[in-house]
């Protein structure tokens, strides 16, 4: 099990950063913020997904937005893994067949493991919450989500889905990013997300790293897969 404060420590330097800009510097980034409309990725399902992912896109996309967008996504993540382990214990695992064929340690540790990578969404969400408020944005909510889940294999499965895609997503995003504090931030929530999805694909028997270059994808692509598996607000 992670501590929470190193996990929130890789992003508390941003906010006392931001919070040290001058006054000047500060009121443009937040005025430049407002004009574009923080709330561009709260991720109305009600809506559609692909007008939602063309404004996101636009010229006036903001770094709140693009912190948003990734909000979007630790949200359903951590919300993934928060639920799955509540419904899922000890038992649960041993019994998966995905796990067969792993030797004893190594099966033993998937359930902690799964626990930690929970952590690491959960610190997320937390950090990005945090620096989206101190920027003056309103951070968007958890929605309610239908993972199609209904044991251990169909989470292990869709884990793996949902960590590459996460890493795809965090690609594609990162060049929209023009504060340079926090384009490192979003580099090194990636480098974590490609951890996690290095190990769901060992668990799932497909290659940790299957190519020397990782595939970026758009907003569009990334909340039109994203979109399925969010049922409502």
């Amino acid at each position: 099990m992670t501590d929470d404060n190193s996990q929130t420590g890789w992003l508390d330097w941003i906010v006392d950063d931001l919070r040290g800009e001058s006054a000047a510097s500060r009121r443009q980034f937040l005025q430049r913020s407002a004009a574009a409309g923080a709330g561009t990725l709260a991720l109305s399902i009600a809506g559609s997904n692909a007008a939602l992912a063309q404004e996101a896109e636009s010229d006036e996309t903001t770094d709140v937005d693009v912190l948003n967008y990734a909000l979007t996504l630790e949200h359903l993540e951590h919300a993934f893994y928060r639920d799955g382990l509540e419904r899922f214990g000890e038992n649960d695992f041993e019994r998966a067949q995905t796990l067969n064929g792993l030797a004893y340690r190594t099966r033993k540790d998937v359930r902690p493991n799964f626990e930690a990578i929970r952590d690491h969404e959960k610190a997320h969400v937390d950090t990005l919450t945090t620096v989206i408020g101190d920027l003056g944005g309103d951070p968007v909510a958890e929605a309610c989500y239908d993972f199609g889940v209904e044991d251990v294999d169909d989470f292990i499965a869709v884990a793996g889905v949902l960590e590459n895609t996460g890493v795809s997503a965090y690609d594609g995003a990162i060049s929209m990013i023009e504060n340079a504090d926090l384009l490192t931030a979003g580099a090194t929530i990636a480098t974590v997300e490609g951890r996690h999805a290095a190990y769901l694909n060992t668990l799932n028997e497909k290659d940790p790293f299957p190519e020397a270059f990782d595939d970026a994808q758009s907003m569009s692509e990334i909340l039109d897969a994203a979109g399925g598996f969010i049922v409502d607000f």
